[in-house]
């Protein structure tokens, strides 16, 4: 074989090995994609089922009713992971009316697994200012809604396979209105939403 096409023939040799090389790149770089977007997880779906404020309730006038400061709410936490569990640090429930904070209770944490949603029922025990809640609906007829923001803050880490992250910081909230019978007023199940930067900014975190 002449110089030439033993030249011809390394060259082409080469070119193959990049070739296979190349390929190779793409496929493991393909397979690390898939693998991310499966793996990566999604916060976690904070619902409001059910509320109820007895201080609310004009169709029961009577004294214990009128001059109970406690909210009741309800809430279904769910994780939509494949294969991710969460864990979940204390959750800090603050109710605002007006701007004005009415109250706030916590859950301790815990840890969920993939495909798992969690009832907790809580008990806000309203400050003295959820008097200013009540006058506002008696000021009004007995068609009054008033609107309390629920707030939900607390920090997450997500398990995948054997390892654990780093803490994701949480900040929902959702407006419930409250009608004349001290329930949820149109749609029953609400779904928080996440805060704004610049609320977050305002609340001091």
């Amino acid at each position: 074989m002449s110089p030439k096409m033993r030249l011809r023939e390394e060259t082409k040799s080469k070119i193959s090995v990049l070739l296979w090389l190349c390929q190779v790149v793409i496929v493991w770089v393909l397979i690390s994609v898939l693998i991310w977007l499966c793996l990566k997880p999604i916060s976690p779906v904070y619902m409001i089922t059910n509320a109820y404020v007895p201080a609310l309730n004009q169709h029961n006038s009577t004294e214990p009713i009128r001059n109970n400061s406690v909210v009741n709410l309800n809430f279904e936490l769910s994780n939509p992971n494949e294969r991710i569990g969460i864990y979940y640090n204390d959750i800090i429930i603050t109710l605002y009316y007006k701007d004005t904070v009415i109250g706030t209770n916590s859950l301790a944490g815990f840890y969920q697994g993939y495909k798992k949603a969690t009832s907790y029922g809580v008990l806000v025990n309203a400050t003295d200012d959820h008097q200013l809640l009540r006058r506002g609906v008696l000021t009004g007829n007995t068609t009054t809604v008033e609107m309390i923001r629920v707030c939900l803050k607390t920090a997450v880490r997500y398990k995948i396979f054997l390892s654990t992250t780093k803490h994701h910081r949480m900040n929902f909230e959702a407006c419930i209105c409250i009608g004349s019978d001290g329930r949820i007023s149109g749609q029953r199940e609400i779904k928080l939403q996440q805060m704004m930067a610049k609320e977050k900014i305002k609340d001091g975190n």
